[in-house]
């Protein structure tokens, strides 16, 4: 179980958007100066989720009051319960058709007297509405890995309701490394194929493999050899690359292959409800006769790609009614084909391609972006977007873009995208402000209309305790600097020129003067932690931002200390921060700045 971060009242009872409350019942006093007359009520035959619920929902009320409400069977029980399940005392509360007709993953949360039913939509719905009442209308967040912040009361007492909720995005997932265990996925309604879902969580959405996959379909190392003409034609030259390479689509034997391929994947993977059929990472796109006049035909590199998909697309429908194929667009091929549309059980990646700090919507290094996705919208009802959030080539240092990641998830959800991912740094623990970034990304996905200024302020006072104001600050100074119309950034890029030094050197006054006040220990930690990329950036370009030679080894020694005490593993995508330590290290002996 996760670690208790304090006992903060966050927020009052209310009625959550999309519920409507009643007032055909009393209040319902779920526990009072520590005792309770609920229970927590359970099919007589409960299922994984069920149990897991269970014991969720008395896990997070003991801990709120106090009282310990026992988990029992349904049959037989005759006091006021909490019900898991659509039905209550053997009557159907919610009528079948009404969760058939929820979307995926939604909840209902429905008072019947003084019981209350907490049920939704598929295997995870009953998981899921117990978090729903938890956080929604009785104030618990779950903040991060290590940290959930429960209320404290004498009386937990809800009003009487009628709730009924379903996600925008069917997936949603947030790359960030201490977003996959279990239970953190669980409680940020996280479903993605990295989270470690299992069946008491109500499992995950399973994509095989999961991207890039042209690579598998038919291996360089299997044909290229004997069948050249498999691989795309790039420069007059066939190339066996699995980056920047592609296959050649128009070439029926590679269609036949693929297809074989794909239908036993199907076989092999049975939990996968999703088969990915789409381009290698880079570019490469074939260049042959046959390829280039379905482009030209098309209008778009993604013509011969949808065309292949397609075909495959068919082949698993007929066999496999139930599964998708997914593919992306990406990179080369982002534009939708002119002609061919993507058939009912495809779904499009649409990879993500626009300014961090501006938002694509608004800023020029994003401007196609909209006009694509709308473009797809009118091909097909399933899109995915794969969204970028972390400076890969650098997951330490300053990334302003908390507005920007905001603004897209919303423009995501009321354009509507059906899935998204967030793809932050996935290697290991770290990364500049990794836990606020996760939990906003993961709070916008459930419910794109929550503000994300509340998001943050709910974040820093449960999370920094007596040091959150001070870490608001710092944030408002990073809004400022992202509000420069003339800075942009995407992907990688050299934080140098996005980082001015005047910034470095008034947010390191203000997280000093947060570290002071933090009160406690684990809180000091944390804004220690917020620290890094401001020591980042002064380590690793110290004359840009005013580290002495004098200064330089102590800080190192600090920052190394820190990197240590959170489990810190790398600097950028595929970079080891220990190596990186010791180059800094190496270079002050030396003399090096």
């Amino acid at each position: 179980m996760q670690a208790i971060c304090g006992a903060i009242c966050l927020v009052a009872l209310c009625v959550a958007v999309g519920s409507v409350a009643t007032t055909a019942s009393a209040d319902l006093v779920l526990a009072s100066g520590g005792h309770s007359a609920y229970a927590i009520v359970v099919p007589d035959a409960p299922s994984p989720v069920e149990q897991y619920a269970a014991q969720e929902l008395q896990h997070f009320l003991r801990q709120m009051s106090g009282a310990t409400l026992p988990v029992v069977a349904e049959s037989g029980y005759a006091s006021p319960g909490l019900f898991l399940g659509a039905t209550r005392r053997g009557r159907q509360v919610v009528p079948r058709r009404e969760l058939r007709d929820l979307e995926e993953d939604g909840v209902i949360l429905r008072a019947a007297g003084q019981d209350l039913v907490l049920t939704g939509q598929g295997t995870r719905g009953p998981l899921y509405a117990v978090y729903e009442l938890l956080e929604r209308f009785l104030g618990v967040r779950f903040l991060a890995r290590d940290c959930t912040v429960v209320p404290r009361r004498a009386t937990v007492r809800l009003t009487a309701l009628d709730h009924r909720y379903a996600p925008p995005f069917m997936y949603r997932e947030t790359l960030y490394f201490d977003s996959f265990p279990r239970e953190i996925a669980a409680r940020q309604r996280l479903n993605g194929p990295w989270c470690q879902a299992d069946s008491s969580t109500g499992g995950k959405m399973v994509f095989y493999p999961y991207v890039h996959s042209f690579s598998q379909l038919v291996p360089p190392a299997e044909f290229y050899d004997t069948h050249p003409e498999y691989f795309s034609l790039v420069g007059g030259q066939r190339t066996k690359e699995i980056i920047h390479g592609q296959l050649c689509l128009t070439n029926p034997d590679v269609l036949r292959i693929a297809t074989e391929r794909v239908l036993q994947w199907a076989a092999e993977h049975p939990e996968a409800t999703i088969l990915d059929v789409s381009q290698n990472d880079g570019n490469g796109a074939c260049e042959c006769e046959n390829c280039m006049a379905v482009v030209n035909e098309e209008g778009s590199q993604h013509g011969p790609i949808m065309r292949f998909v397609n075909a495959i697309a068919a082949e698993v429908a007929r066999k496999y009614p139930d599964r998708w194929v997914e593919t992306l667009a990406y990179a080369y091929a982002t534009k939708p084909g002119a002609i061919t549309r993507p058939l009912p059980n495809v779904i499009i990646r649409l990879c993500h391609a626009g300014c961090y700090f501006h938002g694509f919507e608004v800023c020029g290094l994003g401007a196609n972006l909209s006009a694509y996705l709308q473009e797809w919208q009118q091909r097909t009802r399933r899109i995915f977007i794969w969204h970028y959030t972390t400076n890969f080539a650098h997951y330490l240092a300053p990334n302003p873009n908390l507005l920007g990641l905001a603004k897209d998830i919303k423009y995501y959800a009321a354009h509507g995208v059906n899935g998204l991912m967030v793809q932050g740094n996935y290697q290991g623990p770290g990364g500049e402000l990794a836990e606020l970034r996760q939990y906003l990304a993961a709070q916008l996905m459930w419910d794109p209309a929550r503000d994300p200024m509340a998001l943050r302020k709910e974040f820093c006072r449960g999370y920094y305790g007596r040091a959150a104001d001070d870490l608001l600050t710092y944030l408002a100074l990073a809004d400022r600097e992202a509000e420069r119309p003339d800075v942009h950034a995407f992907a990688a890029w050299d934080p140098q020129t996005t980082t001015r030094p005047e910034f470095v050197a008034e947010a390191l006054a203000v997280l000093a003067r947060a570290r002071d006040s933090a009160g406690t220990a684990e809180a000091r930690s944390r804004v220690e932690k917020a620290l890094l990329p401001l020591w980042y950036m002064q380590l690793a370009f110290p004359d840009r931002y005013g580290l002495a030679s004098t200064d330089a080894p102590a800080l190192l020694e600090e920052f190394a200390r820190v990197v240590e005490a959170n489990a810190v593993t790398y600097y950028c995508e595929g970079g080891d921060i220990r190596a990186w330590i010791e180059g800094v290290r190496e270079r002050l002996k030396t003399g090096g700045q």
